[in-house]
């Protein structure tokens, strides 16, 4: 990577840029090849009475230099070109049978994945493949191979797999299950989970039973149910583990897991709870020594005619469950958001706008073990009847979570107080004016503990930050394929980073174009935008341009610009992203 000037070495820095370009060209070129390839075949592929369908997805990233980032960022400047995942999905269908295999490559991974992370993965390249084969009758199914499946809400067992965070559990071993006249569904499953790019040693087991009371009594006019689950693991090869962070000792090699729950719907009102327990002690965190574990989640809900509200409490405590603990040279903490057998989703609104999701919740489990909280959902619908193109939607949300006591990391005999952590509280208003015109205001007012995302900082106590976040978006449809979106946002601070304005520009041209520019600018000075090494503050333009076309069963979207450093959150995960600036390549397709 060429630095500084090329004044006086002109020649090779532009052998360097073109060798880096081709590279990524010929990546595009082949894409764009396949895709369109594809659009040619047939939507339906017969293999004898069976069915062939193939799904391939890729996203890319081509890394540029960016001298105000390297800057800005230095220990997290991206050193590769290059970055993709890539996935290819073959399954086969026949009646009650069916098959498939799928090829995740990442060549190499994407800057900021777990993946990226474990084995420190920067210049080479890596597959992995999964397989399954499933028959599944009228009361009863199995399965062998890779299995994706979760146990109630997940908080003692979930494999699954988030593309955008790079996250795949998956269990290989085998799954059956049985249902009797829907009163009584039991499934049972074993087998050995996905840790990144290889199948851990760690053996895992478990069974669910869900009976349906409502049915076993005749009643078909709400739903009354009563669940439980198991769930076992036993790490390889076990000794008595000593925590990478400040030697704390496991004794057990098999940790145990139950959870039961109870459903209870009627006349719009709702009311799910779950409680889970780990039986044993077992590392839970990067500073926690092994410790009991449990959570109770709780959802209720009601909903009529134009109105709802829905709400969710949980208490979690030292309940995530790591498939491995031990990768050699790699400390707990390097193992990432993908090394876990169970889910503990985050509980706050996922904010879509840029200004809005700039700094998300991430949870309180990393440093203090637990957290109390939920959140509040309320929405209303006003319509005319008579004017079925003219509408309002109301929307409130309020979330907050608080830490739980816990022990200082450096000295277990310590106890720091639990505090407030987070803290939204925001709500939207939809406007359709007419079949042309429709609007959205959003307000956010959020605040939260920066220390806990600093292990040294939390002796000091809590420092809080806080802003206020104006969102304004306008669509406007010229006629049934023109039309155009427009967001204006303003985020306003007196901590952190400081004050922001954000804009977007979207034009679409349905049903397969769409081009977008859109630009979010820190201009107040912070410590945060201050480079020592520099002695400068960069107030930075993180700029994006980007069309998207789609036509039958694919999809390519193109975009470069700067993209900011920051956690990308999605299905109530989320992972780091390091700041870069490049191209993004991304495209879909099936057949």
């Amino acid at each position: 990577m060429c630095t500084g000037s090329c004044d006086y070495a002109a020649p090779l820095c532009a052998e360097i840029t073109f060798r880096k370009m081709k590279k990524f060209l010929l990546f595009l070129g082949t894409a764009l090849c396949v895709t369109l390839s594809a659009n040619e075949a047939s939507a339906q592929i017969k293999v004898g009475e069976g069915q062939v369908s193939v799904a391939l997805e890729s996203n890319s990233i081509y890394y540029l230099e960016d001298k105000q980032l390297v800057e800005l960022n230095s220990d997290n400047a991206v050193k590769r070109d290059i970055g993709s995942h890539d996935y290819l999905k073959v399954d086969y269908n026949l009646n009650k049978f069916s098959a498939g295999v799928q090829l995740d490559g990442f060549l190499p991974a994407i800057n900021g994945y777990d993946i990226a992370k474990y084995q420190q993965r920067d210049t080479y390249n890596t597959y992995f493949l999964s397989v399954y084969a499933q028959y599944e009758a009228d009361n009863w199914g199995v399965r062998v191979g890779d299995i994706y499946d979760q146990f109630g809400n997940g908080l003692i067992f979930r494999s699954y797999e988030e593309r955008a965070l790079g996250f795949n559990n998956s269990l290989f071993g085998a799954r059956a299950s049985y249902n009797l006249n829907n009163m009584v569904n039991v499934k049972v499953l074993a087998g050995k989970p996905r840790l990144y790019d290889s199948r851990s040693e760690t053996l895992v087991w478990g069974g669910d039973l869900s009976l349906s009371v409502s049915d076993m009594i005749g009643w078909y006019n709400g739903i009354i149910g009563i669940e439980g689950s198991y769930v076992g693991r036993k790490l390889n090869d076990f000794e008595a583990m000593t925590h990478p962070m400040h030697g704390g000792t496991l004794e057990d090699e098999i940790l145990n897991m139950v959870s039961g729950r109870a459903n209870f719907e009627y006349a719009g009102f709702t009311l799910r709870g779950e409680y889970a327990k780990k039986l044993n002690k077992d590392f839970s965190s990067i500073d926690r020594n092994p410790s009991d574990g449990n959570v109770i989640n709780i959802d209720m809900g009601y909903n009529y005619k134009r109105f709802s509200i829905s709400g969710t409490f949980r208490r979690q405590e030292n309940m995530v469950a790591p498939i491995d603990i031990r990768l050699g040279e790699f400390s707990f903490e390097a193992l990432g958001g993908g090394n876990v057998i169970n889910y503990i989703p985050l509980l706050t609104r996922q904010h879509t706008y840029m200004l809005a999701g700039l700094n998300p919740y991430r949870g309180c489990t990393v440093f203090t073990g637990g957290e109390i909280g939920g959140q509040v959902d309320v929405y209303y619908s006003l319509r005319n009847p008579k004017a079925r193109g003219k509408y309002w939607n109301f929307h409130a949300n309020f979330s907050m979570f608080n830490t739980l006591d816990h022990g200082w990391m450096y000295d277990s005999n310590r106890i720091i107080e639990g505090r407030n952590a987070w803290l939204d509280i925001n709500f939207d208003v939809d406007r359709q004016w007419s079949k042309k015109l429709k609007t959205t205001f959003l307000y956010s007012f959020q605040k939260w503990d920066e220390s806990l995302n600093h292990s040294d900082a939390l002796e000091d106590g809590a420092h809080y930050c806080a802003s206020h976040i104006f969102v304004g978006d306008v669509t406007y449809k010229f006629n049934k394929k023109h039309s155009m979106r427009v967001e204006l946002q303003y985020l306003s601070s007196d901590d952190y980073e400081g004050d922001w304005v954000a804009g977007l520009i979207e034009y679409n041209l349905a049903p397969k174009f769409s081009f977008y520019v859109s630009d979010m600018w820190n201009f107040e000075e912070t410590d945060l935008n201050y480079s020592a090494s520099t002695e400068k503050h960069y107030l930075m333009h993180y700029y994006q341009v980007g069309a998207t076309y789609t036509h039958s069963s694919y999809r390519v979207q193109l975009a470069y610009g700067r993209n900011r450093a920051g956690y990308v959150c999605s299905g109530g995960a989320c992972r780091y992203q390091p700041a870069y600036t490049g191209f993004n390549l991304a495209f879909t397709m099936s057949f």
